[in-house]
């Protein structure tokens, strides 16, 4: 099959979420609240919040209010914690007791994208880098994102597409306008974070929230999944 790709997406930074957009876990709440016992020395379940569309910190944080435990979290403890859930969730990995796969369309997607040599496409995501690289390993689509942003980075999440925007273009020695940028993500708080740095987003109903209830916030387009490679290139070209 043969696909034109717009030439008006030339010029486009198109950035992922990844939980909910582009991958599936399943049994995620193994490393995560094993990572959480080992690092500050209590028991927290993130199955108690909904963590969708959150940073890893301020996940931690909701769990903790939701247990009544008062906590101070320095740098070096998020760190800690950081390399704690690298290794809590490559050990539940290789074990199968949590499983990462692409969500459909996903890999199908990012391939055609990825020939267009002049488009590029990032992650910005509530993970730490080192927990996102696993994710996409395991997902088998690594090797079509470049680097974005991420929770290690700041746990504002709207502070993260700008944070991804310049690191585009601090390696690349380009520079975008921020309607250059594209937020493709499956909650509103992606949809926020795309309206705070006056960037476009694509929402789509393959996590918490189903297309129909995404669709009342107005993104500039929302789709039900990635499995329509065309329709979704057509959306991009049409923004």
């Amino acid at each position: 099959m043969i696909v034109q790709i717009s030439a008006c997406l030339i010029e486009l930074l198109i950035l992922f979420d990844l939980d909910g957009t582009l991958t599936r876990t399943q049994k995620g709440y193994v490393p995560f609240n094993e990572a959480i016992r080992e690092t500050f020395g209590v028991v927290g379940d993130i199955r108690s919040v909904i963590p969708d569309g959150n940073t890893d910190p301020q996940i931690v944080r909701e769990i903790f209010a939701k247990a009544n435990v008062e906590k101070e979290i320095d740098d070096g403890q998020w760190e800690q914690f950081a390399k704690n859930l690298r290794r809590s969730y490559s050990r539940a990995l290789r074990g199968a007791t949590t499983t990462v796969r692409a969500l459909p369309g996903a890999p199908e997607l990012l391939s055609l994208l990825s020939e267009k040599a002049e488009l590029s496409q990032g992650v910005v995501t509530g993970n730490f880098e080192v927990t996102a690289q696993i994710k996409l390993e395991a997902a088998g689509l690594h090797s079509y994102l470049c680097r974005g942003a991420y929770a290690s980075d700041s746990a504002h999440r709207p502070d993260l597409p700008r944070i991804a925007k310049e690191r585009w273009e601090q390696s690349t020695g380009k520079s975008l306008r921020a309607e250059q940028c594209v937020i493709v993500g499956d909650t509103p708080k992606d949809l926020d974070a795309a309206r705070q740095n006056h960037m476009k987003c694509i929402l789509v109903g393959t996590g918490r929230y189903p297309w129909e209830e995404l669709q009342y916030w107005k993104p500039d387009a929302c789709l039900p999944d990635l499995t329509d490679t065309l329709e979704i290139v057509r959306t991009l070209s049409n923004l």
